[in-house]
């Protein structure tokens, strides 16, 4: 695990319970996971790549959270995502979601 940042620099993001409980159900332990959220420009425009890896990449900043699982946030993510919490939707689109003002557009691969 990278070092992490200051508790005056540190981005608050939440894990639902409902999101850890939907990543053990996919076989996702969040004790030995990853979440890897990254600013991405593509030709499709920007928005937030969401990825689970099984250690955080050099650039990233991690953040412990809720349920153990750590989330790594790349420079303008960390900038931009305090107060954002990770949920899943179990009845109308059924799947991760990124719930935030900033997050119009995240995908989870």
């Amino acid at each position: 695990m990278t070092e992490g940042p200051s508790a005056s620099d540190r981005t608050e993001i939440r894990v639902t319970e409902r999101a850890l409980v939907a990543l053990r159900g996919e076989g996702i332990e969040p004790s030995r996971s990853v979440l890897v959220i990254r600013y991405v420009l593509e030709c499709g425009g920007s928005g937030y790549r969401i990825t689970f890896a099984d250690r955080a990449p050099e650039e990233g900043t991690v953040v412990e959270t809720a349920g153990g699982l750590e989330v790594s946030l790349d420079d303008t993510a960390r900038s931009r995502l305090t107060g954002a919490a990770i949920d899943y939707d179990d009845k109308e689109n059924e799947g991760f979601f990124l719930d935030h003002p900033d997050a119009a557009f995240a995908a989870f691969c």
